[in-house]
C-alpha cells in the first residue's frame, strides 16, 4: 500500500483575490472550496471548472483542479492541470505532485523522473523531504525486486475515413481514385530498468489499412524495436535495433532491419522547458517479389525541438533521408527510387479545456532522385531527373471520453508538384479514430 502525500494548496493558502473576478466566478470558487472540504469531490470539480470558464486562470485554481482530479482518480486530467504550474513559482510542488500522479497511474519510471526534477528545482524543505521519501520508496522497491522495474504501456486505435487519391507507395504516381477506408493500429512498449540510470526498452507496432473500393492499395506493417538506454544527466541516450515488414495488397513490399541511435532531453539549454531530440537510423531494405527495385540502404537523420507556452505547445522537426536503392532498370525504361529528402514539420497543440485539445501541422518536403528517369516517348529516348516538392497541412482534435479513451477527428491535405507531371497530385484524407492508452 502506497502512502501518498499531497499538499492541499487550496486549504493552505488564499485562493485568490476575490475582487479580481466577477461575482459568479468568486461564488464558484467559494463553492468549490466548501464542497472539497465536505468531501463532495465531483461537485468541487464542477465548481472549479465553472470558475475557469468564467475567466479565472490562476496557479492556485489549476492546482485545486489537479488535486480534485487526483482524488477522483482521473489521472490524465490531474496531469494536465499540474503541468500548467511548471512555468510558475510552484514548479517544485507541481513536479512532486506529477510524480504522485505517475505513481498512482502505475508509472514508476515517470514518477522517478518527476521526483528528481522536484529536487532539482530547489524546493521548500517540506517538499524536498517528501520527494526524497518517495525516491527512497522507489529505490527500496527496486532493491526488493533485484533492481528490476518494469513499465508497460499499450495503445489501440480504431479508425474510419476517406482518402481522395490512393497511392501504393511514395514513389508511385497517384491513382486519382478515392475510397472509404478503415484502419487499425495496435502498439505496446515495455521498459525494463536495470538500475537508476540504465534500462532496456521494447516496443511493437502493428498497422493495417483497408480500402473499400480497391483492395490493391491495402497496407499492413509490423515493426519491433529493442533498445538499450542510459540516463546521462538530463539526457537519455541509447541504441535501438529495429526490424519491420510491410505488405501491399497482401504481397510482401519491404523487409527492413537496422538500428537507430538517439538522444533526447526534456530540459535542453538554454531554456528550462525546451525539449530536444536527435536520432540517426540506418536500415537494410529487401523488397518482396516484384519490388526488388527497393533493395538497398536507407538512412535518416532527425532533429526536433519543442517548447510549451502555457496551454500552447509548439514543436518542430527536421528530417534528412538518404536512399541507395537498386532502382528499376529495364529495357527502354529506368525509374529511380533513391531520393534524397529534406523535410520540415511544424506542429502546434492547444489545450482548450481539460477534455479538449486542438492541433495543427504544416510540412514541406523536397525530394531529388539520384539518377534521371529514362523512357521512350514518340520513338525518342527521354531523360529527366525527378524532383518533387510536397507540402501538407493537417488539423485535428482530441476529445477525452474517459480517463483512457479519446476521440480524434483528423483532416490532412497533401499537394505534390513534380518535375515529372505524372507524379503531381492533390490528396485529402479524413479520419475519425477511437484511441485508447493503457
Amino acid at each position: 500500500m502506497r502512502l501518498l502525500f499531497i499538499f492541499l494548496f487550496l486549504l493552505g493558502q488564499p485562493l485568490l483575490a476575490q475582487s479580481a473576478f466577477s461575482d459568479g466566478a468568486s461564488e464558484a470558487l467559494a463553492q468549490g472550496v466548501v464542497q472539497f472540504q465536505q468531501g463532495n469531490l465531483g461537485q468541487a470539480r464542477e465548481s472549479f471548472q465553472l470558475a475557469a470558464e468564467l475567466g479565472v486562470q490562476s496557479p492556485s485554481l489549476h492546482y485545486n483542479l489537479g488535486v480534485v482530479c487526483y482524488r477522483l482518480e482521473d489521472y490524465p486530467a490531474a496531469r494536465q492541470w499540474f503541468s500548467r504550474l511548471l512555468d510558475s513559482d510552484d514548479r517544485a510542488l507541481a513536479t512532486y505532485n506529477l510524480g504522485l500522479v505517475a505513481l498512482a497511474d502505475d508509472r514508476p519510471g515517470e514518477a522517478r523522473k518527476w521526483f528528481e526534477e522536484s529536487l532539482a528545482a530547489s524546493p521548500p524543505e517540506s517538499v524536498q523531504r517528501l520527494a526524497e521519501q518517495q525516491l527512497a520508496k522507489l529505490d527500496g522497491l527496486a532493491l526488493l525486486q533485484g533492481e528490476r522495474r518494469v513499465d508497460a504501456y499499450g495503445y489501440l486505435s480504431l479508425g474510419a475515413g476517406y482518402d481522395s487519391n490512393l497511392s501504393a507507395t511514395p514513389e508511385d504516381s497517384a491513382s486519382n481514385q478515392g475510397s472509404a477506408l478503415g484502419e487499425v493500429i495496435a502498439a505496446g512498449s515495455v521498459d525494463y530498468a536495470l538500475d537508476a540510470h540504465r534500462w532496456l526498452s521494447l516496443d511493437l507496432i502493428a498497422f493495417a489499412r483497408h480500402y473499400a473500393e480497391d483492395g490493391d492499395y491495402d497496407q499492413q506493417l509490423l515493426q519491433a524495436r529493442f533498445g538499450v538506454m542510459r540516463a546521462w544527466g538530463l539526457w537519455a541516450v541509447g541504441i535501438r535495433p529495429v526490424v519491420s515488414r510491410s505488405w501491399l495488397d497482401g504481397d510482401s513490399l519491404e523487409t527492413r532491419w537496422g538500428a537507430e541511435f538517439l538522444a533526447r532531453s526534456a530540459e535542453c539549454s538554454p531554456a528550462e522547458d525546451l525539449r530536444c531530440d536527435v536520432a540517426f537510423a540506418v536500415e537494410q531494405v529487401n523488397g518482396g517479389d516484384g519490388y526488388q527495385a527497393y533493395d538497398g540502404q536507407w538512412y535518416q537523420l532527425k532533429a526536433g525541438l519543442g517548447y510549451p507556452f502555457g496551454d500552447l505547445d509548439l514543436a518542430g522537426e527536421y528530417r534528412l533521408e538518404l536512399n541507395n536503392r537498386q532502382d528499376l532498370d529495364v529495357p527502354e525504361r529506368f525509374v529511380s527510387v533513391s531520393p534524397t529528402r529534406h523535410e520540415l514539420i511544424l506542429e502546434a497543440n492547444y489545450q482548450l479545456s481539460s477534455e479538449l485539445a486542438l492541433a495543427g501541422e504544416l510540412s514541406v518536403r523536397h525530394s531529388r532522385y539520384g539518377k534521371p528517369h529514362r523512357w521512350v516517348e514518340s520513338g525518342m529516348l527521354v531523360e529527366r531527373r525527378r524532383e518533387d516538392v510536397l507540402t501538407g497541412v493537417g488539423l485535428m482534435a482530441e476529445y477525452d471520453l474517459t480517463a483512457r479513451w479519446l476521440l480524434r477527428p483528423q483532416w490532412f491535405f497533401r499537394h505534390q508538384h513534380s518535375e515529372l507531371n505524372e507524379y503531381d497530385f492533390r490528396r485529402h484524407t479524413l479520419l475519425l479514430s477511437l484511441e485508447g492508452v493503457f
